[in-house]
């Protein structure tokens, strides 16, 4: 099942704090703060700062020390903190291409408040040594970091990144529509984070009916919502719209699906089953779809900055110059109309409709994502910083504005759709 790094350091802090003090409890709490000294040496070393070798550095970077010279002179275990404590350090190589400096600073904070339970294991009965004076250091490097963060705290948006869903197996396997939506969404997550090879348009389509179907169900579990407002699953649909011209030459039959579209469609199938409608649904589906919701901003904006970027980067999609913006350098692409001398290559200007449409879907899926976490219940995992980012966001003075306009946006996106007849693709 999906998980995430600020799950994983909530359950060692919880586990800690419940550990008797024995002398394997001693030891596997000081294995797993070497584990947390490797994590914080990768965050070191990637930049928890924008300037090179500040205080912040150079205190993270201390407690990495401190934390791992412990860790060499604890009897080697494999107990459950020390488990634990090595899926936090795992997870930081697998989230490295969606980390900044700031989303990497606020993960260091987050560590270092969880150093704190973990020291207070060992301190119980700790003999006089080198381990009690490494011990000694810890604890003070920790509560220096923890004082620059008082001084310098993470934004709301930039903690997020601890509510990310890490992906457990590929290819979804389970049919528990509760279980099914959370780890499609870290699927769809990880294949648009830019780590791997761009998604073809085919599997963006698919990726933006998983979308669709997963705001639908988190608008309908607010029943006061009045029809029409603020709705995300237009937006998205608008978003296929926009696509429509482009291609990739993935718009064809595929026999076997990648996995993140075999993920987009068992969402998309598990939440549209025969009496499936999320609000009537027992409370673990409707958690579910609540949690997943604060996803779908995260989404749009991969697809937005990373998708079709790379589209316009390597100038992999083509489309008639008929159905894209008119510009005066393809006028004699225009006038051979649908024929394969009217083909251009895509450029950054002319996705710019694509862009808008992601736009819209992400100022409005911010908004139903909200509304869900009021109306939805929430488990003990609910993403409780990403909704506290998107609430930062929708508090500002100019969103409300700007949601008018993505409603009224993608309105009119998919009513000139419907009025269009788009030439033949490729494939046609």
């Amino acid at each position: 099942m999906a998980t995430s790094l600020g799950q994983l350091l909530d359950a060692l802090a919880d586990t800690a704090q419940t550990t008797e003090p024995t002398a394997a409890a001693r030891a596997d709490a000081g294995t797993a703060l070497g584990h947390l000294g490797r994590a914080l040496a990768q965050l070191r070393y990637d930049g928890v700062s924008p300037a090179i070798g500040d205080r912040r550095e150079q205190q993270v970077a201390a407690l990495a020390a401190a934390c791992t010279e412990l860790g060499a002179r604890a009897p080697a275990t494999e107990s459950s903190l020390a488990r634990l404590a090595a899926a936090v350090a795992d997870t930081f190589a697998v989230l490295h291409p969606q980390t900044t400096v700031a989303t990497r600073w606020a993960a260091a904070t987050a560590v270092a408040e969880t150093v704190t339970p973990l020291a207070q294991v060992i301190a119980g009965g700790l003999p006089t040594g080198p381990a009690a004076q490494w011990l000694t250091e810890v604890e003070r490097q920790s509560v220096r970091v923890q004082q620059t963060a008082a001084l310098q705290p993470p934004s709301r948006a930039d903690s997020a990144i601890l509510d990310r869903p890490l992906v457990g197996p590929a290819v979804l396997t389970g049919s528990d529509p509760a279980l099914v939506v959370p780890d499609a969404v870290a699927v769809l997550l990880r294949a648009t984070s830019g780590a791997a090879e761009s998604p073809s348009v085919a599997e963006v389509l698919a990726y933006t009916l998983a979308a669709e179907t997963l705001s639908d169900a988190a608008q309908r579990l607010d029943p006061v919502a009045e029809p029409g407002t603020g709705q995300a699953a237009p937006a998205w649909r608008a978003v296929r719209a926009a696509l429509r011209p482009y291609d990739d030459g993935s718009r064809r039959p595929h026999h076997d699906a990648p996995p993140a579209v075999h993920a987009a469609l068992r969402l998309h199938a598990s939440l549209n089953r025969p009496g499936s409608d999320a609000g009537s649904q027992p409370e673990p589906l409707r958690a579910a779809v609540a949690a997943a919701a604060q996803h779908l901003p995260t989404l749009a904006t991969q697809l937005m900055y990373r998708t079709v970027r790379s589209w316009a980067d390597t100038g992999a999609l083509v489309a008639y110059a008929r159905d894209v913006p008119p510009r005066d350098d393809r006028v004699a692409a225009y006038l051979r109309g649908y024929q394969l001398g009217g083909l251009v290559r895509v450029d950054a200007m002319d996705l710019q409709p694509v862009a808008g449409a992601l736009h819209n879907a992400r100022l409005l899926s911010l908004a139903v994502a909200a509304r869900a976490a009021e109306s939805g219940p929430r488990s003990t995992d609910f993403p409780r910083r990403a909704l506290a980012a998107h609430q930062a966001l929708l508090e500002q003075p100019q969103t409300a504005a700007a949601l008018e306009v993505a409603t009224r946006e993608a309105g009119r996106q998919l009513q000139l759709a419907r009025g269009r007849t788009p030439g033949p693709t490729r494939a046609r």
